[in-house]
C-alpha cells in the first residue's frame, strides 16, 4: 500500500492504487463464484427467470433479466457464468466509489472509502457477487449520483443537462432493480429542501425532466403489478407493515447487529457517527449530502424493524453505500493519529472477510471440514441452502423422469428446479412466490420432493402428504430417500415421494 503522502500528491499513484484494489477483490470474488454454489435467492432467479416477465413477484425485472440475458448468450445455467455481470458490477461500483469520494474530498479519502467498501462483508460477497437485485441497484445509483455530483458541490453553477438526464436514466435502471432505489430519491429530496443553495434546483425543468426520465423505470413493474393484483406492492408492504400496539425489540436488535456485521463495526461506527456530524455541523456540501443518503433508508429500516416481526438488515444497505465517502475522509483525516489501528483493522478485514468467504465455498463444495476436524458428526451439514441438489437430478431418471417436482415452497422450488433444469416444471404447495405465474403443464404424475433434517419425526411427512392431498395429489408409492454426498459425506437427505393427480 503506497505511503499516504504519495496518494495525496501523485494523482497516477492514487488512481493506480484504486485500480490494484479493485483488481484484487474482483480476482477474489470470481475465485469464490468458481467454487460456491448457488444459495436458494440465486437458484431462485435463474430458475423463475426462464420464463422471463415484464416484473416478478418479488423484486423488479432487472436481475431476473440479466439472470436469463447471461444464460441465452451462454448456454448454461451455471451459477458460476452467471454471477459474472453481477461481480462485475460490484468492480465498477468500488470504482466510483473512489471516484465520487476523489471528487469531494480528494485522493487519499477516496482510497480509504474504497478500501472500506471493498472489505465490507456485504459489499464484498452479497451485492458485489451474488445473482441478487443489490448488484445493479447500487451500480445505476452511484452512476446516477456521480453525473450530477459536480453540479451539487457548486450549487450556483449552470445545470449540465445533458449529464442530468443521463442520470435519470441510469436513476430509472436503479428503479427498475429494487424498491429500495425510491429511498435515493427520498434522501435527495430532503437534501434539496434542507440545503438553502440548492433549493433552486427544485424550480429547473431540467430537474423534473430527469425525474420524468427515471420513472420509465417504474414502468414495467407498475405494468405487471396492474394485471397481477398489484402482488409485489402488497408483499413488500407486509413485510414491512407495522403491528399495531407491539414493539419487537428482539427483531430491532437482530437487524441493527446484521447492519453492524454486513459493514463490520468500525466502518459502521464511523459512517454513523459522520453521517450525524454531517447534519448537524456540516464542514461543506459533501458533509451534508452524503449524510442525508447514509441516514435516510437506515433509519428508516430500523423503525420498521422496531414496528414489524419480518423485516432484514441488508434493506438497509443502498443507504450505508453513500457513507463510505465520510468513512474515507474520516480515516484520510485520522490516518497519522491513529495509523496503527486503521491499518491493523485494513489489513485484518482484507484477509478475515474473503478468508471466511472462502471457508464457506469450500465447506458447501467440497465438505473438507468432516476430514480436517476430528469427532465432527457424520451428518454435519454446512446446509442445504448452500449446497447443490445434484443427487436428485443424479436420481430423476431411477424415479422415471416425471415432468414435474413438487415442493413445499419457492425455496425448495428453487433448489430442485436449478439441479433439475429447464424441462421439469416446478410446483410449489404453499408460499410460491413467482413460481404461480409461470406456465406449466398439466401433470397427471409427478415427483414429490420434501427436504429432511435430523431429529424428523413421522409428524413432518404426514403433513406433507396431508399438504399434497390437500393439493388435489395422492401418494402411489412409499418415500425413498436421496441423500446428498458433498465429499464422499451425506450432508442431507431428500424424501421423494411418487404422487398423481386424483
Amino acid at each position: 500500500m503506497p505511503a499516504q503522502s504519495d496518494i495525496d500528491s501523485n494523482g497516477e499513484t492514487g488512481v493506480r492504487s484504486a485500480l490494484l484494489l479493485i483488481a484484487v477483490f474482483l480476482a477474489l470474488r470470481l475465485l469464490i463464484s468458481w467454487i460456491f454454489p448457488a444459495t436458494n435467492d440465486e437458484a431462485y432467479a435463474i430458475t423463475v427467470s426462464r420464463d422471463w416477465s415484464l416484473s416478478y413477484f418479488d423484486h423488479p425485472p432487472v436481475a431476473f433479466t440479466l439472470a436469463r440475458l447471461m444464460a441465452w448468450l451462454t448456454g448454461t445455467e451455471s451459477v458460476a457464468v452467471i454471477r459474472l455481470p453481477f461481480i462485475f458490477a460490484g468492480a465498477v461500483s468500488g470504482w466510483l466509489i473512489w471516484d465520487i469520494t476523489r471528487l469531494a474530498y480528494g485522493r487519499s479519502a477516496a482510497f480509504w472509502a474504497l478500501a472500506w467498501y471493498s472489505v465490507a462483508p456485504f459489499f464484498f460477497i452479497s451485492a458485489g457477487h451474488f445473482v441478487v437485485p443489490d448488484g445493479p441497484l447500487n451500480l445505476a445509483l452511484l452512476a446516477t449520483l456521480r453525473l450530477v455530483l459536480p453540479d451539487l458541490l457548486a450549487p450556483g453553477a449552470k445545470l449540465r443537462t445533458g449529464r442530468w438526464l443521463s442520470a435519470g436514466l441510469f436513476f430509472a435502471l436503479a428503479l427498475a432493480s429494487k424498491y429500495q432505489a425510491a429511498l435515493f430519491g427520498l434522501s435527495a429530496l430532503i437534501f434539496l429542501i434542507a440545503s438553502p443553495a440548492h433549493r433552486r434546483l427544485l424550480a429547473s425543468p431540467t430537474l423534473w425532466a430527469t425525474l420524468a426520465i427515471a420513472m420509465l423505470g417504474l414502468v414495467p413493474t407498475l405494468v405487471w403489478n396492474a394485471s397481477h393484483d398489484w402482488i409485489s406492492i402488497t408483499f413488500q408492504a407486509g413485510r414491512a407493515s407495522a403491528d399495531s400496539g407491539i414493539l419487537h425489540p428482539v427483531n430491532f436488535l437482530s437487524v441493527l447487529g446484521g447492519q453492524i456485521i454486513y459493514l463490520l463495526p468500525g466502518t459502521w461506527l464511523v459512517i454513523l457517527t459522520a453521517s450525524l456530524g454531517g447534519l448537524i455541523r456540516p464542514e461543506r456540501t459533501a458533509d451534508r449530502l452524503f449524510a442525508w443518503f447514509a441516514i435516510v433508508p437506515p433509519a428508516l429500516f430500523l423503525a420498521i424493524a422496531l414496528l414489524s416481526r419480518d423485516s432484514l438488515a441488508h434493506w438497509a444497505m443502498s443507504g450505508f453505500m453513500f457513507g463510505f465517502p465520510l468513512a474515507g475522509r474520516w480515516t484520510a483525516n485520522n490516518v497519522d493519529r491513529f495509523r496503527g489501528l486503521i491499518l491493523f483493522t485494513f489489513r485484518a478485514a482484507c484477509a478475515l472477510v474473503p478468508a471466511v468467504a472462502l471457508i464457506v465455498a469450500l465447506q458447501s463444495r467440497y465438505s473438507f471440514a468432516g476430514r480436517v476436524i476430528p469427532g465432527l458428526p457424520q451428518n454435519w451439514e454446512i446446509g442445504r441452502e448452500l449446497q447443490d441438489w445434484t443427487a436428485l437430478a443424479e436420481a430423476w431418471p431411477k424415479l422415471g423422469a416425471p415432468s414435474a417436482v413438487i415442493v413445499k415452497s419457492w425455496v425448495f422450488g428453487a433448489k430442485a428446479g436449478h439441479a433439475l433444469g429447464p424441462t421439469i416444471d416446478v410446483i410449489p404447495l404453499s408460499d410460491p412466490r413467482h413460481f404461480q405465474y409461470l406456465e406449466t403443464g398439466a401433470h397427471d404424475t409427478a415427483i414429490a420432493v420434501l427436504p429432511a433434517r435430523a431429529g424428523d419425526d413421522e409428524s413432518v411427512l404426514r403433513d406433507y402428504v396431508r399438504l399434497l392431498e390437500n393439493a388435489g395429489y395422492r401418494p402411489t408409492g412409499a418415500p425413498t430417500v436421496i441423500s446428498q454426498m458433498t465429499g464422499s459425506r451425506p450432508q442431507f437427505e431428500l424424501l421423494v415421494i411418487p404422487v398423481e393427480k386424483q
